[in-house]
């Protein structure tokens, strides 16, 4: 790509906005197309200015005309550049997904980096913002299965990209609860509660959840983790100390209509 379009893109990216260039096999045109998810809108573009202007306002929260794409449209990260991880693991699950995938409900498509190669592979479903990992080619029938049925995926879940982190590991929590007690698919609502400003280490954070007839106690606590992106930071022996949440405890606690009877 150009230095603008690259530029373009690291505007975009500085500003929130993630950027992930999707190949199209065997589309020989030289400029991409560009898709604004979750809103599902694409469109191809004459030059490469006004490509960039659309990329550029879409940065400020304009989002360009084009056409609507209805379907589920899953990223699969295949970065052979960025990890060696993805490329190997990433382009067996695309292939595999790609293979079964019916055209009319799924946009299965290769992008660069969606982060942590540990977790390859790595996918996002969007419009949901559902994020998948360790995804193997052999998990692809199942997969798309639940897609279909407009449910997730447990065995490869790690929440939503766009929940705060806590919330994100409260329901994943909930939701493998649900299946562990025969309420598969149920559906999670986690309540409202206060976020710490500065939270450190060891801070605890108890969230409330509601499944079905039951309602959950999930506490996490904070622990400093060493994260290294990708491999070439591995490679170089780099890395960050992050901190995250992950879950304690979790406990049942009496529903309404429990309450009333006792």
């Amino acid at each position: 790509m150009s230095a603008l379009l690259a530029a373009s893109i690291h505007n975009a990216a500085k500003s929130g906005l993630h950027v992930a260039l999707v190949d199209r096999v065997g589309d020989s045109e030289a400029l991409p197309r560009l898709m604004a998810q979750p809103e599902g809108v694409y469109a191809d573009f004459e030059n490469e200015a006004a490509l960039i202007a659309a990329i550029d306002a879409y940065a400020e929260g304009i989002v360009f005309s084009g056409e609507i794409d209805p379907r589920i449209t899953i990223l699969v990260c295949t970065d052979s550049r960025r990890d060696a991880c993805c490329a190997r693991y990433g382009f067996s699950t695309y292939k595999a997904l790609d293979a079964i995938a019916d055209r009319d409900k799924f946009n299965i498509v290769q992008a660069t980096h969606l982060g942590g190669c540990r977790f390859a592979a790595s996918l996002v479903v969007m419009p949901e913002r559902q994020r998948y990992g360790r995804m193997t080619a052999g998990q692809a029938p199942a997969f798309l299965e639940a897609l279909s049925r407009g449910e997730i995926f447990l065995p490869a879940y790690k929440g939503r990209t766009d929940l705060p982190e806590p919330v994100q590991v409260a329901e994943l929590a909930a939701l493998e609860w649900a299946a562990a007690h025969n309420r598969s698919n149920a559906p999670v609502l986690v309540l409202p509660f206060d976020m710490p400003d500065d939270p450190a280490e060891g801070h605890e954070l108890t969230i409330r959840a509601a499944v079905r007839d039951a309602e959950l106690d999930i506490r996490l606590r904070a622990q400093t983790y060493m994260v290294q992106g990708n491999c070439g930071v591995v490679a170089e022996g780099g890395g960050s100390d992050v901190l995250r949440w992950r879950l304690d405890h979790l406990t049942t606690t009496k529903t309404k209509l429990q309450e009333r009877l006792l």
